[in-house]
């Protein structure tokens, strides 16, 4: 395609001659989307084709930017060179394991444009997975800095109004966490996010009866998980990083290979197993049990390798809506709707019941074990002693109820987030509340920590999953 007519690299595109460079930028990446061949996972020959389309769109583009050739009635274009073409042969590289290409393609990108956000995030990810970590906290400090200026996260008028406060002039304090990206592939609300044990990989669970498998570094959607035969409400991801599983109104429990997408086995179903919607799952440290709570008003333990059934436990007089496992594999807790919160051992055995005042939709244990967070229907979010049986506090914000928590990997953050579409981030000794979140547009659903604590990821019944880090010069 190297002798092609100019107009063939617009038709390419998919554009029209004479379309404006963000034009042309805005084609060009929409294509590289639709046809980089991590999308078609499960299908080689696919796969090649979108290799050599890939290949035709990237000279096209490349002929378009800078400038080698235009069609007759389009205006001059700027010979600026253009950072997109390393960027993406970056990313390839990088899906290849070539790590030194893929630093030099993306620094290429970087000397182009110093403020390329994403060229400083995607070699942040490399250095650090090379275990190159103050390199790697260079390039993440840096794409920080460029965020938070694209989002004028500090920006003041020059002439405040005379009617404005001295209060209300005075420069906003910045934002402890920003809105790294918004990823979009779910088509419904987005009810579940699980972390992998090496944040390299996440899931979310969608009421459109799918999982998707997501590249934390890169946003990148990896695998599309479909078996479900209706919504998908809760997802988990096993201690050795090889499992995930899935609970959904089908009544089913299904086990999934984390590496290729590809379903293992189902737990349960119309016959055995639970008898209602699967609300809730988590899998023991030890990876060998699975528990899932249910509509039915039972918690099931399931053994992981073969998918059977270990125990049944009922007594509950409502939906468990939530189940959280303590860091050592000891104890599960339990929660749902008829205001009750239990914390047994594995096997099973009632160890303490406590009993409040509204019902129980989202729980986790401190990473320490000794504490249990509970998220209300009354928005309050309340810290036990489990041991003792002794409420710690109770965190007030929320105007709705809070349906999603998860603690920091050292302990001392918690996230909180609500069907008043708002994530809290609080200081829970200090029963102080941080900052509010204020980006998404709908009731968020589900919360997830980074193992390392520097980055969340949140999914909401907007449809959106966010991934957040933290601002460290905040």
């Amino acid at each position: 395609m190297k002798n092609a007519n100019p107009r063939q690299y617009y038709r390419i595109l998919g554009i029209q001659p004479g379309a404006s460079p963000a034009e042309i930028k805005k084609a060009y990446r929409k294509l590289v989307k639709t046809w980089h061949p991590d999308g078609f996972p499960h299908n080689r020959l696919q796969q090649k084709r979108a290799e050599e389309k890939l290949k035709q769109i990237n000279e096209a583009y490349e002929a378009l930017q800078n400038g080698k050739t235009v069609a007759a009635d389009a205006p001059p274009p700027k010979r600026k060179v253009d950072p997109e073409p390393f960027y993406q042969r970056g990313i390839e590289y990088a899906r290849r394991d070539l790590y030194k290409q893929a630093i030099y393609e993306l620094t290429k990108a970087i000397l182009i444009d110093p403020d390329y956000v994403d060229a400083y995030l995607y070699r942040g990810f490399i250095y650090d997975k090379l275990g190159q970590g103050l390199r790697a906290e260079k390039d993440f400090n840096k794409a920080t800095k460029l965020k938070l200026r694209e989002t004028n996260q500090t920006y003041q008028p020059r002439n405040p109004s005379p009617n404005v406060s001295k209060a209300d002039r005075a420069p906003k304090k910045k934002s402890p966490w920003i809105c790294a990206g918004t990823l979009h592939k779910h088509n419904d609300v987005v009810s579940s996010i699980a972390m992998s044990p090496d944040g390299a990989v996440f899931a979310s669970g969608s009421y459109d009866g799918t999982i998707t498998l997501w590249q934390l570094s890169t946003g990148r959607a990896l695998y599309t998980l479909s078996g479900h035969l209706d919504r998908v409400h809760c997802v988990a991801i096993s201690p050795d990083n090889r499992t995930v599983a899935s609970g959904s109104s089908d009544k089913t429990v299904k086990l999934w290979k984390l590496k290729s997408g590809s379903e293992i086995r189902t737990c349960g179903g119309w016959f055995h197993g639970h008898s209602d919607r699967v609300l809730c799952v988590a899998f023991s440290p030890n990876k060998k049990k699975l528990a899932s709570g249910s509509a039915d008003r039972t918690v099931k333990l399931w053994q992981v390798s073969t998918g059977k059934q270990i125990r049944t436990l009922s007594g509950y007089s409502a939906p468990i809506a939530a189940i959280a496992i303590s860091s050592d594999g000891k104890l599960f807790a339990s929660g749902g709707l008829d205001k009750a919160l239990r914390v047994r051992e594995m096997s099973g055995r009632l160890i303490r019941s406590i009993r409040g005042k509204t019902e129980i939709l989202a729980l986790a244990f401190s990473p320490d074990g000794q504490q249990v967070a509970i998220g209300g229907g009354d928005g309050r979010i309340k810290l036990w002693d489990w041991q003792k049986g002794r409420e710690i506090c109770t965190l007030e914000g929320h105007r709705d109820r809070a349906i999603s928590l998860a603690f920091s990997p050292d302990g001392e953050t918690l996230i909180s987030g609500s069907e008043d579409s708002t994530i809290k981030i609080w200081n829970w000794q200090e029963e102080r509340e941080i900052c509010t979140l204020t980006e998404h547009r709908d009731r968020v659903c589900a919360l997830a920590f980074s193992p390392k604590g520097n980055v969340f990821v949140s999914g909401s019944a907007d449809k959106t999953v966010k991934v957040w880090w933290k601002n460290e010069s905040s």
